[in-house]
């Protein structure tokens, strides 16, 4: 996804934004890619899976469904491209 398309939902800046997906990025979570002048964001699985395992060991975490965001992601980007 874009960086605006990330931020639209959220009432934050784009600058405060950015630096919760840098945070992101720097943790292997995210990776970024600027093509033009429009920056990407993508999800890394195999780390997410990690963070999954790694917080479940504190048991107050749901195991995170990778292929549920997968769908949700791409629903959204279908719709918003109506």
């Amino acid at each position: 996804m874009a960086v605006t398309d990330v931020a639209e939902p959220f009432e934050m800046s784009l600058a405060a934004i950015s630096k919760h997906l840098m945070i992101l990025t720097r943790a292997g979570l995210i990776s970024q890619e600027k093509r033009g002048r429009v920056k990407w964001c993508k999800l890394e699985p195999d780390a997410m899976r990690a963070a999954s395992v790694w917080m479940k060991g504190f048991g107050q975490f749901e195991e995170i469904d990778l292929d549920g965001l997968e769908r949700f992601l791409e629903s959204e980007l279908r719709d918003s491209d109506a």
